[in-house]
């Protein structure tokens, strides 16, 4: 961002009024595509986040430029299509956020528009219909639903309910905006150095953590959950155990003795602190280690069938309904998926 951003307190947005600086695009060290054609457009948003459909609303060519930060489980992106576009997908897998730095973003279905310092937020399930407006900047951003919940498990100790399916806008004067706005400077700052916080996987888990608790605050339905608090011993010391032996085989009886206390207690306490029950923590942990090396593979380094039966799915018919259920997708699209 150029100087205005950078002197803006409260919001991550440059003047309005200011000519559009294609160089300057939020993540601008990470140039992701430059073209006038709309479908080569989709097809890339397609590869990295959700299926979009993208159709011209006026005469003219466009002119798309795309900046991106990946993570893990989150990605930022920069956008300028040049032009007005409608921009349309299926039901959205993860939570989808449009912050116009510049310009504007209209939701048809309820008539909703997000202005520059805005921010329009889609929740899971959601079938997006917007249009960009003429002129328009902006940071995108996706965070898978999994990340979210396992972060309310993991630091609220409680089961994450599904939103009501909606889209959205969150003004410019929300102070968990205000926080994201700070946190989307962070990681500007960060982009493409090779000893920063986004250089290392540690580094961005703690980013994505970051992220994440800060949507919580912008989210109305979990605004008002318990604040974070540490594990009770019995829960972090089975934990612990669990992440440090991930690979290995771990029954209930291993863990109960890990305890030190009886199977129906550590039960109890897992439904308690973390919302879920030991065999399933221990599941989705499995699944996010197996999200993560497919995201660092390319098709034909790995076989499925291998990580399935490697990572303790007997079946790899069970593995992929797991996965699917737990990301959105089949685990052969995230492995297909353009790195």
């Amino acid at each position: 961002m150029g100087a205005s951003v950078q002197n803006t307190r409260t919001t991550f947005h440059s003047e309005p009024s200011r000519q559009p600086d294609l160089g300057r695009l939020p993540f601008f060290k990470k140039p992701w595509l430059s073209s006038r054609n709309l479908d080569e457009a989709a097809a890339l948003l397609c590869s990295q986040i959700e299926e979009r459909n993208l159709q011209p609303c006026a005469e003219g060519e466009a002119d798309i430029h795309f900046t991106l930060q990946a993570m893990p489980q989150l990605k930022l992106f920069g956008a300028d299509f040049g032009q007005k576009v409608r921009v349309s997908s299926l039901a959205l897998a993860n939570w989808h956020a449009i912050l116009p730095l510049r310009g504007s973003v209209t939701s048809l279905l309820e008539g909703h528009t997000a202005e520059a310092g805005d921010m329009m937020l889609f929740t899971p399930g959601y079938e997006v219909d917007a249009v960009w407006h003429k002129g328009t900047q902006a940071v995108v951003l996706t965070l898978e639903t999994v990340s979210l919940a396992e972060h309310v498990m993991r630091h609220h100790q409680i089961e994450m309910s599904n939103p009501s399916t909606q889209a959205q806008v969150i003004t410019r004067d929300n102070p968990a905006l205000v926080s994201l706005g700070n946190l989307l400077r962070l990681v500007d700052s960060e982009v493409a150095s090779p000893v920063g916080l986004l250089a290392t996987p540690a580094g961005q888990q703690h980013i994505q953590h970051l992220f994440c608790e800060n949507l919580l605050h912008l989210i109305p339905s979990l605004r008002n959950l318990p604040p974070r608090s540490v594990l009770p011993g019995t829960v972090k010391r089975v934990v612990d155990y669990i992440h440090a032996h991930l690979e290995k085989p771990l029954c209930i009886s291993l863990l109960v003795s890990v305890s030190g206390t009886s199977r129906r207690s550590l039960e109890q306490a897992f439904r308690v602190s973390l919302g879920t029950s030991p065999q399933r923590y221990i599941k989705n942990c499995k699944l996010k280690v197996i999200r993560d090396l497919l995201l660092r593979h390319q098709p034909g380094e790995v076989q499925l069938s291998e990580l399935a039966h490697r990572w303790g799915f007997a079946q790899p018919s069970h593995f992929t309904t797991a996965y699917k259920q737990a990301f959105g997708e089949p685990p052969s699209k995230t492995l297909a998926r353009q790195h």
